[in-house]
Protein backbone atom coordinates (compact mmCIF):
# COMPACT_ATOMS: atom_id res chain seq x y z
CA UNK A 1 0.00 0.00 0.00
CA UNK A 2 2.86 2.39 0.85
CA UNK A 3 4.45 1.78 -2.55
CA UNK A 4 1.19 2.51 -4.36
CA UNK A 5 0.75 5.79 -2.49
CA UNK A 6 4.38 6.74 -3.14
CA UNK A 7 4.03 6.00 -6.85
CA UNK A 8 0.83 8.08 -7.03
CA UNK A 9 2.57 11.00 -5.32
CA UNK A 10 5.57 10.73 -7.60
CA UNK A 11 3.50 10.37 -10.77
CA UNK A 12 1.39 13.37 -9.73
CA UNK A 13 4.58 15.31 -9.16
CA UNK A 14 5.80 14.47 -12.65
CA UNK A 15 3.29 16.84 -14.19
CA UNK A 16 4.01 19.70 -11.79
CA UNK A 17 7.80 19.73 -12.14
CA UNK A 18 10.01 21.07 -14.90
CA UNK A 19 12.54 18.21 -15.01
CA UNK A 20 12.38 14.70 -13.61
CA UNK A 21 15.49 12.57 -13.24
CA UNK A 22 15.00 8.83 -12.77
CA UNK A 23 17.93 7.60 -10.69
CA UNK A 24 19.18 4.19 -11.79
CA UNK A 25 21.96 3.85 -9.21
CA UNK A 26 23.09 5.78 -6.17
CA UNK A 27 26.40 5.79 -4.30
CA UNK A 28 26.80 7.41 -0.89
CA UNK A 29 30.36 8.16 0.21
CA UNK A 30 30.81 9.16 3.85
CA UNK A 31 33.85 10.68 5.55
CA UNK A 32 36.69 9.92 5.26
CA UNK A 33 36.09 10.29 1.53
CA UNK A 34 37.63 7.70 -0.77
CA UNK A 35 37.55 8.19 -4.51
CA UNK A 36 35.31 5.71 -6.35
CA UNK A 37 34.18 3.99 -3.14
CA UNK A 38 30.67 3.78 -1.70
CA UNK A 39 29.68 3.24 1.90
CA UNK A 40 26.11 2.62 0.72
CA UNK A 41 25.03 1.85 -2.85
CA UNK A 42 21.88 0.61 -4.49
CA UNK A 43 19.37 0.88 -7.28
CA UNK A 44 16.04 1.33 -5.45
CA UNK A 45 13.53 3.75 -6.90
CA UNK A 46 14.89 7.26 -6.51
CA UNK A 47 14.06 10.51 -8.26
CA UNK A 48 15.25 14.11 -8.46
CA UNK A 49 12.70 16.79 -9.32
CA UNK A 50 14.27 20.05 -10.53
CA UNK A 51 12.00 23.05 -11.03
CA UNK A 52 14.06 26.07 -12.04
CA UNK A 53 11.01 28.34 -12.31
CA UNK A 54 9.98 27.62 -8.71
CA UNK A 55 13.62 27.50 -7.53
CA UNK A 56 13.16 24.08 -5.95
CA UNK A 57 14.81 20.67 -5.90
CA UNK A 58 13.29 17.56 -4.35
CA UNK A 59 15.37 14.41 -3.88
CA UNK A 60 13.61 11.11 -3.24
CA UNK A 61 16.40 8.75 -2.22
CA UNK A 62 14.87 5.35 -1.41
CA UNK A 63 12.64 6.12 1.60
CA UNK A 64 13.93 9.66 2.23
CA UNK A 65 12.52 12.89 0.83
CA UNK A 66 14.65 16.04 0.93
CA UNK A 67 13.35 19.42 -0.26
CA UNK A 68 15.62 22.33 -1.15
CA UNK A 69 15.38 25.89 -2.38
CA UNK A 70 17.82 26.92 -5.13
CA UNK A 71 19.75 29.98 -3.92
CA UNK A 72 22.36 30.07 -6.71
CA UNK A 73 23.06 28.31 -10.01
CA UNK A 74 25.65 28.68 -12.70
CA UNK A 75 28.33 27.14 -14.90
CA UNK A 76 31.91 27.72 -13.87
CA UNK A 77 34.56 28.33 -16.53
CA UNK A 78 36.88 25.83 -14.83
CA UNK A 79 34.39 22.96 -15.32
CA UNK A 80 31.96 23.81 -18.12
CA UNK A 81 30.62 20.25 -18.27
CA UNK A 82 28.58 20.76 -15.07
CA UNK A 83 25.86 23.12 -13.90
CA UNK A 84 26.36 23.93 -10.23
CA UNK A 85 23.60 24.73 -7.75
CA UNK A 86 23.69 25.94 -4.16
CA UNK A 87 20.67 24.53 -2.34
CA UNK A 88 19.27 25.40 1.05
CA UNK A 89 16.74 23.97 3.48
CA UNK A 90 16.13 24.16 7.22
CA UNK A 91 19.20 21.98 7.89
CA UNK A 92 21.64 24.19 5.96
CA UNK A 93 23.23 24.42 2.54
CA UNK A 94 24.33 21.74 0.11
CA UNK A 95 25.98 21.86 -3.30
CA UNK A 96 24.51 20.01 -6.27
CA UNK A 97 25.94 19.57 -9.74
CA UNK A 98 24.49 18.03 -12.89
CA UNK A 99 26.49 17.18 -15.99
CA UNK A 100 25.38 18.51 -19.39
CA UNK A 101 24.30 15.08 -20.58
CA UNK A 102 21.99 14.75 -17.52
CA UNK A 103 23.45 11.34 -16.69
CA UNK A 104 25.18 12.22 -13.40
CA UNK A 105 24.01 14.24 -10.41
CA UNK A 106 26.00 14.88 -7.25
CA UNK A 107 24.85 16.20 -3.89
CA UNK A 108 27.82 17.39 -1.83
CA UNK A 109 27.13 17.63 1.89
CA UNK A 110 29.84 18.48 4.44
CA UNK A 111 30.12 14.86 5.68
CA UNK A 112 28.59 12.95 2.77
CA UNK A 113 28.70 12.91 -1.01
CA UNK A 114 25.79 11.37 -2.92
CA UNK A 115 26.50 10.31 -6.51
CA UNK A 116 23.50 9.51 -8.69
CA UNK A 117 23.54 7.84 -12.09
CA UNK A 118 20.48 8.88 -14.08
CA UNK A 119 18.73 6.60 -16.55
CA UNK A 120 17.30 7.25 -19.99
CA UNK A 121 13.88 8.14 -18.61
CA UNK A 122 15.06 11.65 -17.75
CA UNK A 123 12.72 14.10 -19.40
CA UNK A 124 11.83 17.75 -19.41
CA UNK A 125 8.21 18.68 -18.94
CA UNK A 126 6.82 21.98 -20.15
Amino acid sequence: MKKIILLLLISGGLYAQEQVFNVQRYCIDEQPFRKNECNVAGNEYSFVFLDIQKHSVVLFLTATKMKYKIVYSGVFASDGNYTFYTLENEKGQVAMRINKQHTKIEFIYPNTHVYLTVGKSTKAIR
